[in-house]
């Protein structure tokens, strides 16, 4: 008979590949981190890529300076510069008198 085709002997088969995950060469091993081109990845690259420090913001270099002394409003960055030259006062016209 054709052991595809035995259940008996199909179960015995499935018996005999159980094994001890303590022998199993790959949890032997120290896991590496690798990168979407199957690279291993430093820790030191690791906590930089965290960081977003691989990212490109236009923009973001030029007030690097302002950052370092702490004088910086880094989340309104682009929402306080105003297109008004009246120094941000504008009338509201729609509201109801």
């Amino acid at each position: 008979m054709i052991p595809e085709d035995n259940k008996q002997e199909q179960n015995e088969n499935l018996k005999e590949m159980n094994y001890n995950p303590e022998e199993d060469i790959f949890n032997q091993e120290e896991h590496i981190s690798l990168d979407g081109d199957g690279n291993p990845i430093e820790l030191g690259e690791m906590e930089e890529n965290r960081l977003g420090g691989d990212l490109d913001v236009p923009g973001s270099k030029a007030d690097d300076a302002m950052e370092e002394i702490g004088s910086e409003d880094e989340e309104n960055n682009f929402y306080s510069l105003s297109d008004n030259r009246d120094n941000h006062e504008e009338r509201n016209e729609d509201l109801l008198s």
